[in-house]
């Protein structure tokens, strides 16, 4: 998948330093994908990212919930796709109704430009969006809400099962994952 991708996601990780060989997979990808990287530091995969979203640390969730609310606001969402695969559905865009852009732009320090460009980046007629992440996801405080949210924003987009998109994680040890 990470040289199938026209978008690819990162959340917390830090794939140049920490998987090398994985990093070495994306930059194969002849598609000349957008990298987008969301951490709170300026680390060696976010410098080589096409954008860096340096958010304020344990503001994965609010960001995330307000992207899935954007995506669903926007008619970014792929209905067809969740109607088939997804339960649920009227629930969770009720609940991300909570995460205007407004609070998600103060709880993580992205201005309002940012926070739509991610939107468009991740939504902006790019058919293949695939979803990383690693340990720091896996080990936060909230690393299950965490990494549902980050599910959440392939199956609403129906970025999953296809080649080139998904959410996943990566992580050092077969067993761990």
């Amino acid at each position: 998948d990470f040289e199938e991708s026209d978008v690819l996601v990162f959340v917390g990780a830090t794939p140049c330093i920490a998987h090398p060989i994985l990093w070495q997979r994306v930059l194969m990808n002849r598609r000349q994908p957008k990298i987008l990287v969301i951490d709170p530091r300026h680390t060696e995969t976010a410098a080589a990212a096409t954008h860096h979203y340096a958010i304020q640390p344990k503001s994965d969730l609010a960001l995330l919930y307000g992207l899935a609310r954007s995506i669903i606001s926007t008619g970014g969402a792929d209905e067809a796709f969740v109607r088939e695969h997804v339960s649920g559905y009227a629930d969770f865009a009720a609940f991300v109704e909570a995460w205007p852009p407004e609070r998600v732009s103060a709880d993580t320090g992205l201005s309002l430009g940012q926070l739509a460009e991610l939107t468009q980046c991740i939504i902006g007629g790019t058919p293949r969006v695939s979803f990383w992440w690693t340990m720091g996801v896996n080990q936060g405080h909230q690393a299950t809400r965490t990494a549902q949210a980050i599910i959440n924003l392939a199956l609403i987009t129906g970025n999953i099962g296809k080649p080139g998109t998904g959410a996943n994680s990566i992580t050092g040890q077969c067993n761990a994952m």
